[in-house]
């Protein structure tokens, strides 16, 4: 049988730092029927000389280099140019287990996937995924996998994650389909968008408990890095998500998890507003958590969520937020940010 090649897109932009340790991850995989491809999203800094001299060393190896999109449209280039019969995405500041193709690969081939969904590391801690290893094909691609993409059941820390990376796609499902992923500048969660106009087209997906990737917390990240208007593109998502679940006629629980994450987000704007305090001044943090406590949506979002999924801080955290207490929610904040940075 002829050996399946293995397309591995990684958009590359402003990673020299590490842009080393990724790529090393890659060149050392034990499955070695790979191509590698490089995208440079108009990288500002030393990363596309990095790619092109690891161009000049390994054959499997090709550089592309483009003009500044954003990661979705740098994954859609990759996806475009990519010759395996399998693709896998890998963010230039993450890295790969040694074996990571391999038991992917293994998988797929085995039950005819056209996903895997494997476990990664945070940290050095490994996530675990929740839902029981093994194929899902039919309804239960929705009813169950689809589900818990949406994001943790309440205080139950059980959500499948949705990134695009850590998983093997078949190509074909890319091709037949048109699938593309939107522009992270419009859906600000791409992945999360891509996901629900993926798996509805999979006939099977593998759930495999094994990690094979290593996602590093980068604080110079998109995800990472404060927006003025980030709660608008978070609530943009959030009502682009909710008409999905109806479209695709998702079970209930798919709507209070998509909540639940949401409640989340929103949280995170405001933790971003106090931790550049000291940047942007303590008046303008307050009127922008003002902002966002009295927005329609988020209040209704809060008001509608059942008060038994809180515990005590959360309860009392949201009670202030829908209260407008919003020097109370700036103070909590702030000691939440001093327990733990912003992740």
């Amino acid at each position: 049988m002829k050996e399946q090649k293995v397309s591995i897109v990684v958009p590359v932009y402003n990673v020299e730092k590490y842009l080393k340790r990724c790529v090393d991850s890659l060149l050392v995989q034990s499955y070695q029927n790979i191509e590698i491809l490089l995208v440079d999203d108009g990288s500002k800094d030393s990363s596309l000389s990095i790619c092109k001299k690891y161009e000049l060393e390994d054959s499997r190896i090709r550089v592309f280099h483009k003009e500044n999109e954003g990661l979705g449209l740098t994954r859609n280039y990759g996806i475009e140019r990519a010759t395996g019969e399998y693709i896998t995405f890998v963010d230039s500041d993450d890295y790969l287990t040694l074996d990571a193709i391999a038991v992917m690969l293994e998988r797929a081939i085995a039950t005819d996937a056209d996903v895997v969904i494997a476990s990664h590391y945070y940290k050095n801690e490994e996530q675990r995924v929740t839902v029981s290893e093994r194929i899902y094909s039919g309804n239960e691609i929705k009813e169950t996998l689809m589900v818990h993409m949406m994001g943790n059941k309440g205080n139950k820390l059980d959500a499948l994650s949705y990134t695009a990376c850590w998983k093997l796609y078949k190509k074909e499902l890319f091709i037949k389909n048109n699938l593309v992923f939107p522009s992270e500048r419009k859906l600000i969660w791409e992945d999360l968008a891509f996901s629900v106009e993926a798996y509805p087209l999979c006939e099977k997906v593998y759930i495999l408990h094994k990690p094979v990737y290593y996602y590093c917390f980068n604080e110079e990240s998109l995800t990472h890095t404060y927006k003025p208007n980030k709660l608008e593109l978070v609530m943009e998502l959030y009502h682009y998500m909710g008409v999905k679940i109806q479209d695709l006629n998702l079970p209930g629980e798919a709507q209070y998890r998509l909540d639940t994450n949401f409640i989340g987000h929103i949280r995170t704007c405001i933790k971003l507003e106090v931790f550049y305090t000291d940047k942007n001044g303590f008046g303008t943090a307050i009127q922008n958590i003002r902002k966002i406590c009295s927005r329609k949506d988020v209040q209704r979002l809060i008001r509608s969520y059942p008060k038994t999924s809180f515990n005590k801080s959360q309860y009392v955290y949201n009670f202030a937020m829908e209260h407008m207490l919003v020097y109370m929610v700036y103070f909590l904040t702030w000691l939440q940010n001093k327990k733990k940075r912003i992740e």
